[in-house]
């Protein structure tokens, strides 16, 4: 969806390593105030507090997108750092599964912290940190600009670039897939998989998810599962579910999604039988 947001994380780290944080900070030890600690290293409740304390000293357009995200710049206790705003809240056309009824679909915000809650609860960690925070009075998701972001998925494909470690890599992305059909994400695509220098993915863009369908909407992208995530997933239940996603799925979403789980859990265990654990399954 955010097709220019690498471009303008560049141009961001830049900024920070040319000067704005340097300059914010780098008097420090003359005046004796200790250094504010690297943003990047935040744990998620830190994070979590930044996005939604932080003062927004800038906002900008990102001029790409149908949902059109807003870059904002923030600054808390003399750090800075990015993030982007998304405050749609749509109708879509209805979700058509195979034989079945039409179903509604929304393309909001509020999924976006729902997925970001779901991929804690799973202990993913995949998903950037987000949270509500109105924009110009309008309610809105804010969501953490990933760190040392490399280049997206589309531009590694294009430049033929390799993981140093190859089975580590397609293991994240065969994790994301099955993340994607856990909370059906009709809208994944390779501009919003970020890929860091330490060749981490980082997931972005979960508004169009969470479509209450029962069903498995596409077997082909569960080609494999950590051993892990099949554990986590088998221990979810409504009232965890819930409790993690509060007012940001209905009580309806957090049956579908359950109902895709049971059916992601079956298909891995059958696949394990057929294909052999060691082919579907991984540590």
């Amino acid at each position: 969806m955010i097709r220019a947001l690498v471009q303008s994380r560049r141009d961001h780290l830049c900024i920070l390593s040319g000067g704005l944080l340097s300059g914010a900070l780098s008097g420090t030890v003359a005046s004796g105030i200790a250094r504010a600690a690297d943003p990047a290293t935040y744990p998620d409740a830190q994070k979590e507090k930044f996005l939604t304390s932080g003062k927004i000293v800038s906002l900008q357009d990102i001029g790409h997108g149908v949902t059109k995200p807003v870059r904002a710049e923030l600054e808390l206790e003399g750090a800075m750092h990015s993030a982007s705003f998304q405050s749609v809240d749509k109708q879509l056309p209805d979700f058509f599964p195979p034989g079945g009824k039409p179903i509604p679909m929304k393309d909001s915000w509020r999924n976006n912290i729902a997925a970001y809650r779901v991929d804690r609860l799973l202990d993913l960690n995949m998903v950037v940190v987000t949270v509500a925070r109105p924009l110009q009075g309008k309610p809105a998701a804010i969501s953490w600009w990933a760190d040392d972001v490399m280049f997206e998925e589309a531009d590694r494909i294009k430049q033929k670039a390799e993981a140093p470690n190859r089975e580590d890599f397609d293991r994240q992305l065969a994790l994301t897939r099955v993340f994607d059909e856990l909370i059906i994400n009709i809208d994944r695509n390779l501009a919003n998989l970020l890929i860091t220098k330490s060749w981490k993915l980082a997931l972005i863009d979960h508004s169009r998810s969470f479509v209450p369908y029962h069903g498995i909407r596409n077997e082909e992208n569960l080609t494999r599962c950590s051993r892990r995530l099949l554990a986590n997933m088998k221990r979810l239940t409504s009232t965890s579910v819930a409790k993690a996603a509060g007012t940001y799925l209905t009580a309806v979403q957090v049956q579908a999604l359950l109902a895709r789980r049971d059916r992601i859990v079956k298909f891995f265990e059958k696949s394990a039988i057929e294909k052999g654990e060691a082919n579907v399954m991984f540590s």
